[in-house]
């Protein structure tokens, strides 16, 4: 009889532990709600119902003067030190978040730096393009040449800024 009535106590827990579980995933309760909170920043959203891209730009001048000798024979080292360059330009409002992207292999190899939260409200995204041709003492640049991605879309195919927010 102890047996039985031991049996009959845990099969009664599982049926309370499993009741409760049923109770907890999504089932209805009267008297309880559930608040959820989401924080979003502006500077780095780029589902913007109007965004649009931007034509790309040359500024092939700025990247060469930025790295002027040869850097290293690896390219996703290459990568990581001008997307180190980058993130030491100007004020902390001015640079936004700076990553590397892709690194495509070969002669020339390609590097790819997004930035996000800059400092033109505008603008969500700032993709650059960098061409990396062999030398003798590592990889340099060849050319460089950068698109944004706009909250609203530009005024034409062939912008090279973003339009103003609220203009």
């Amino acid at each position: 009889m102890t047996r039985r009535r031991h049996l009959l106590a845990t099969a009664a827990v599982f049926v309370l532990f499993a009741a409760a579980a049923c109770g907890s995933s999504g089932g209805s309760k009267s008297g309880s709600s559930t608040t959820t909170t989401t924080t979003t920043k502006p500077t780095t959203t780029t589902s913007s119902a109007g965004a649009g891209t931007t034509a790309w730009v040359d500024v092939s001048a700025t990247w060469k003067a930025m790295a002027p000798s040869s850097l290293s024979t690896n390219p996703q080292e290459v990568a990581d030190d001008l997307a180190a360059l980058r993130r030491g330009q100007g004020g902390t409002s001015d640079v936004g978040e700076v990553s590397v992207v892709e690194v495509r292999g070969g002669e020339p190899a390609v590097v790819v730096l997004a930035e996000t939260g800059g400092g033109d409200p505008a603008v969500a995204k700032v993709e650059t393009e960098i061409t990396l041709e062999p030398g003798e003492g590592g990889w340099t640049v060849g050319s460089a040449r950068q698109r944004s991605t706009c909250f609203r879309a530009p005024t034409s195919a062939d912008a090279t800024t973003c339009p103003p927010i609220g203009g």
